[in-house]
């Protein structure tokens, strides 16, 4: 090659890998947005118990740390009504008989961790009235307010500021109060030293309100480990605290040793257990709590666009994460394309993979993931078959290029209403698929098909056939690498590269992998030849 050649070439491959140097090392940008894995599909099921004609329960409601989308309920035949004035969701369903059946809540959460640092100083003496059922500390035996006073005096100085004063409380329950679930009670909890997570979240409760600090306790759901499977994974209560402090509320958990902060595998599903406490008694009502995690696995775009935005760089003024979101969308598959032209091109130039025509594999895999790679196989081998069977029908005819090529648009086009209607009745089909199928291109392999059939013969045309789809497959496994759509539309530069190894492709003039197979029988006949010659006098 020419120096001028070589020079252009090795820019275009060296330039883009130190642009992606200098994002990571001196701008300590990330090469692609993190994963973000928070999303549950959760699912709640109710039966009272008895001859019950109305009973409730809590479902999650949208809040700090939690967003709730796509709620369903299913009960046949019964009334509901969803009160949502509080802070929680109470879902009330009624009926003229006594409930017998069970009745179903799913929706998807988006958990997101929830921590406040650095809680200022709280010396707030009065309150709205709102808040002053969350001031209300419930009766206790003589003998336990004594001992809690006494607890007080032992670990409180009396001067603190209220944020000073439950951050002490919170340490002695969570440090000297022992997990144990048998104790089932504040007496017993002050005599051993030990508590239920309910009982602990009680005591956390009730020391905290004798102080004048609004607290309440919050029923939380934990949601499983990755590794556990879907019909492992019935979930029960567990309890935790929420106390009023520079105005909002900040969540506690004696149990589990967070202060001002709750984790993303953490479940709100009511902030107030005593509103609840009778309503979700197990001799009330049985229920079955289930959730498992939605398979998403997208990026988190929108905190990445503020890291760029962060930066002040040139790269946050170019950034494509600055462009709408449906472009953005577009963006991520188009990116890809000259990916899969570079597999193209190693499968042709190098390999030696027969195809139809140049970039008939690139369309083709880009109907595959508009729609499904067996929906896309299935009916692009039935338009395939049906087309080259009509095609020799017309041959009959004797007719000119673009007329016959008309003809077998139409009758492709003919072809798809006929499936449109089938796929009515079908409820794993797809309609809307149609409409992106590229008809001209499958005309066009239907002619140059039948054409190859004729002039080298069935089988080269089936291996040509199976080439195509060999590609197809190749590219399309690129296209559902989510890392990789993410890493070529974070960092475009590299599409520089990719032109760079395409014009190291393009000045390759040697022979291709399949030709040495081809030849391989000259190849040992002259070996033969030439040791035969050795052998002479």
């Amino acid at each position: 090659m020419k120096k001028f050649v070589v020079f252009i070439t090795a820019f275009l491959i060296i330039f883009p890998i130190g642009v992606l140097f200098y994002k990571s090392q001196v701008l300590n940008l990330s090469l692609i947005p993190q994963m973000v894995d928070d999303v549950w599909n959760f699912h709640l099921t109710v039966r009272p118990k008895g001859d019950a004609t109305t009973f409730s329960f809590p479902i999650p409601k949208s809040g700090p740390g939690m967003k709730i989308s796509d709620e369903k309920v299913r009960s046949k035949d019964l009334g509901i009504f969803i009160d949502s004035n509080s802070d929680s969701n109470l879902a009330t369903w009624t009926s003229k008989d006594s409930v017998k059946r069970r009745v179903s809540y799913s929706a998807r959460v988006d958990l997101k961790p929830l921590k406040y640092k650095n809680i200022p100083k709280d010396y707030t003496e009065t309150y709205p009235k709102g808040l002053e059922k969350y001031l209300k500390v419930p009766e206790l035996l003589p003998e336990d307010e004594e001992a809690i006073a006494t607890l007080e005096t032992a670990i409180l100085e009396g001067s603190e500021d209220k944020t000073s004063l439950v951050r002490k409380i919170y340490y002695y329950v969570e440090e000297e109060i022992q997990r144990n679930t048998d104790i089932k009670t504040i007496h017993e909890t002050l005599n051993t030293g030990k508590g239920s997570p309910l009982i602990k979240a009680r005591l956390f409760n009730v020391m905290v309100k004798r102080k004048g600090v609004p607290a309440r306790i919050v029923v939380m759901i934990k949601m499983p480990e990755m590794k556990q499977k879907v019909e492992e994974t019935k979930l029960r209560f567990t309890f935790a605290n929420e106390v009023f402090l520079a105005n909002k509320w900040i969540p506690i958990d004696t149990n589990r040793g967070y202060f001002g902060e709750r984790p993303d595998n953490f479940l709100v599903l009511h902030h107030n257990y005593e509103e609840i406490e009778k309503i979700v008694n197990k001799r009330k009502v049985s229920y079955s709590i289930q959730a498992e995690r939605a398979r998403i696995n997208r990026f988190n775009k929108a905190e990445f666009k503020k890291e760029v935005i962060r930066s002040d760089s040139i790269f946050s003024k170019i950034s494509l994460y600055r462009l709408p979101l449906p472009v953005q969308t577009m963006f991520t598959t188009i990116l890809l394309i000259p990916l899969g032209t570079l597999v193209l091109a190693l499968a042709r130039n190098i390999i030696g993979i027969p195809t139809f025509g140049i970039f008939t594999p690139i369309l083709l895999t880009l109907f595959f993931k508009e729609t499904s790679f067996s929906f896309g196989l299935l009916f692009f081998f039935t338009v395939v078959v049906v087309g080259i069977g009509e095609r020799y029908v017309l041959d009959k005819f004797y007719l000119l290029a673009v007329p016959r090529l008309s003809i077998i648009l139409t009758l492709i086009i003919m072809l798809m209403i006929w499936y449109a209607f089938f796929s009515v009745d079908l409820t794993t089909a797809s309609q809307k698929h149609l409409a992106f199928f590229p008809i001209v291109i499958v005309t066009t392999i239907i002619e140059r098909l039948s054409i190859m059939i004729t002039e080298d013969g069935i089988v080269n045309t089936l291996k040509t056939l199976l080439g195509t789809l060999v590609i197809v497959i190749l590219v399309y496994s690129l296209f559902f690498i989510p890392t990789l759509e993410m890493f070529m539309f974070t960092n475009p530069e590299l599409l520089l590269s990719i032109i760079g190894v395409q014009i190291l492709i393009g000045k390759y003039k040697g022979y291709r992998i399949s030709e040495f197979l081809r030849f391989r029988d000259l190849v040992r006949q002259k070996k033969k030849l030439q040791s035969g010659a050795h052998d002479l006098p």
